[in-house]
């Protein structure tokens, strides 16, 4: 009796090493993500040779560059004005990188490099940028504590959908130019309600296909630098200059280089 039990129960082991496979296979797109970045796209067209003399005029800023070495490098060597790294905490370590759906697994298998090697691979950018993908209390105040020491001695752009941790930053470490991120029109309604908000920053970052004229001019207004994301298509690039931006995040080498 307990042997016929023994084999009924002995498909078990077999049975959950399969499941682990199955997990890791759907889940290792994810953690690859996670754990190793997204390389910036590099699509080379021509450019417009009417705009080419405002093009100097504009910060070019490396889409999501920090979240791997290379792409850090690369993003340099084209001329990139600033280096954007995704700030998360990774077992109490700020890092580049995004978190993921399969977070608990990507949390295990994270190699991506810590904000402190970020900080040094980019010191030849004029701006390196905090892009804050968490806003809970204890990462807010890590970030705090990383920048204290170090935003004297270089440009700090720290951006964020998050109105309430760009006012808690601010507070913090007044010498980083903080940036509220507008990815829907609701963002925008926000922006324009909120005094608080609109106190605590020095520009704004907003999804390229919100951007238009009156929104720019009224936001020069307001003393605020414009910045629009991600633009990897030139002749998108040229409308957004017509427009009056003051930079673009691309992951387009080639707009870098025209930036440059």
């Amino acid at each position: 009796m307990r042997q016929s039990a023994s084999r009924s129960l002995g498909w078990l082991p077999s049975a959950a090493a399969l499941a682990v496979v199955i997990t890791l296979l759907v889940a290792w797109p994810n953690v690859q993500r996670f754990t190793t970045g997204v390389p910036p796209q590099q699509f080379y067209r021509e450019l417009d040779p009417a705009l080419t003399r405002h093009y100097p005029a504009m910060l070019g800023i490396a889409h999501n560059a920090g979240n791997r070495m290379d792409t850090t490098e690369a993003a340099l060597a084209h001329g990139a004005d600033v280096v954007e790294v995704d700030v998360i905490s990774v077992r109490g370590v700020l890092r580049g990188g995004r978190e993921q759906p399969w977070g608990w697994l990507s949390d295990l298998l994270f190699r991506g490099p810590t904000l402190t090697e970020v900080w040094k691979a980019a010191g030849q950018a004029e701006v390196i940028e905090l892009d804050l993908k968490q806003h809970d209390a204890r990462f807010l105040e890590e970030v705090a504590d990383f920048l204290r020491p170090r935003a004297a001695s270089r440009q700090v752009m720290v951006a964020s959908r998050d109105a309430k941790s760009l006012v808690f930053l601010h507070q913090r470490v007044p010498q980083a130019r903080m940036v509220f991120t507008m990815a829907f029109p609701e963002a925008v309604d926000r922006f324009r309600s909120d005094a608080a908000l609109r106190s605590a920053v020095g520009g704004v970052s907003i999804f390229q296909g919100l951007v238009q004229r009156g929104l720019v001019s009224w936001l020069h207004r307001q003393g605020l630098q414009v910045l629009a994301w991600a633009v990897d298509d030139v002749a998108r690039l040229d409308d957004l200059v017509r427009a009056g931006v003051d930079g673009v995040t691309t992951g387009n080498l080639a707009v870098l280089e025209a930036l440059d």
